[in-house]
């Protein structure tokens, strides 16, 4: 048995190593990706000064050293349900980041390419299924209420988008400065919230180390960004959500934690007609201005966002604005995400 204290000082000084190693590189890692012209045209802000993008980067170093540490930890404190669980979440969220990075720099040209490469994000969850079926078990979800029951043929069908679904729905809502290290920020104070209430061993070791690194490379994204995410960043975070859900059988207080970006990226799907990148959308769901705020786009034909619907309520509003508004968002599903563990528990 494991006492708490020892599992928050074991993920305490993981997660303190995550933190102190992005504080450490990010500046290195930004001059870096701008020498090799690894850059993209800030489209919200006048003149679109180009900022080093592929983020990601930043956040898998951090996220790897922590992890590293921690693993070393949990071998030596001989638990191996969970040392097999991390491993597995973590080999998920690497599928997802090498996806991301090359989209980065070479650039997939269709977004259904995107989506249907990041549906690989599952095969490290059933390779370690097959290897350890008593740690990682499929087909038996808990439900809020009624608790874990077992589901066949629609659980196997679903199963493949666990990971890339939540991977492109984080994606999908990476269109400002800071919004979505920002709102996993939140999310991982729900998920560490929800964790506790459920016992969840790995659970509130990733809300740890996940809330350690977004932490110290938050002040990087943040307006005005001194990098983008890239989708080496977003594709990694959703993707390390929609792996915990498989592996923690926890897949409904992740949605609930994905709200917002679930509500936005189903706006997407059904407005662009289904998977596409923003460089195939020719009439933009917004419009910058030029004193740099943004507006809805009143053509008919433009496609519709969560964005462009806030915008369309609200009126004009500057980026740093639709930003922090959606980073306050955040608490809403958090809450319902504790919420959700309750009902669960």
């Amino acid at each position: 048995m494991f006492s708490w204290e020892q599992l928050v000082w074991e993920a305490v000084v993981s997660g303190t190593a995550g933190f102190v190693s992005v504080a450490v590189l990010a500046s290195r890692i930004i001059a870096f990706l701008r020498r090799k012209g690894v850059v993209r045209p800030d489209a919200h802000k006048p003149g679109k000064p180009l900022v080093a993008h592929s983020g990601g980067l930043i956040i898998f170093t951090g996220l790897t050293f922590s992890l590293a540490l921690l693993l070393f930890l949990i071998l030596f404190s001989q638990d191996m349900e969970t040392f097999v669980k991390m491993v597995t979440i973590y080999f998920s969220g690497l599928i997802c980041f090498i996806i991301g990075l090359y989209d980065d720099i070479k650039v997939l040209k269709r977004g259904f390419l995107k989506m249907l490469l990041t549906v690989t994000g599952i095969a490290p969850i059933l390779l370690f299924h097959f290897l350890f079926p008593k740690y990682i078990v499929l087909g038996r979800p808990v439900l809020p209420i009624i608790g874990p029951i077992r589901i066949t043929i629609i659980y196997w069908l679903l199963l493949p988008f666990a990971v890339a679904g939540a991977a492109n729905v984080v994606n999908m809502l990476d269109i400002f400065n800071g919004v979505i290290p920002g709102m996993a920020i939140i999310a991982m104070i729900g998920l560490l919230a929800s964790s506790i209430i459920l016992g969840s061993i790995v659970g509130f070791m990733l809300s740890i180390i996940l809330l350690s690194v977004l932490a110290a490379y938050f002040p990087y994204n943040k307006y005005p960004a001194k990098v983008f995410n890239g989708d080496s960043g977003s594709l990694l975070i959703g993707g390390l959500l929609g792996a915990l859900a498989v592996v923690e059988r926890i897949e409904y207080v992740v949605l609930s934690l994905l709200l917002i970006h679930i509500i936005n990226g189903f706006m997407v799907l059904v407005s662009f007609g289904g998977f596409r990148e923003h460089r195939e959308v020719k009439k933009r769901p917004i419009i910058v201005l030029e004193d740099g705020s943004l507006t809805a786009n009143l053509d008919p034909d433009a496609p519709w966002s969560l964005t462009r619907l806030i915008l369309s309520v609200a009126g004009k509003s500057s980026e740093k604005e639709i930003s922090k508004f959606y980073i306050v968002s955040q608490i809403v599903p958090s809450l319902l995400a504790v919420i959700t563990a309750l009902l669960m528990r």
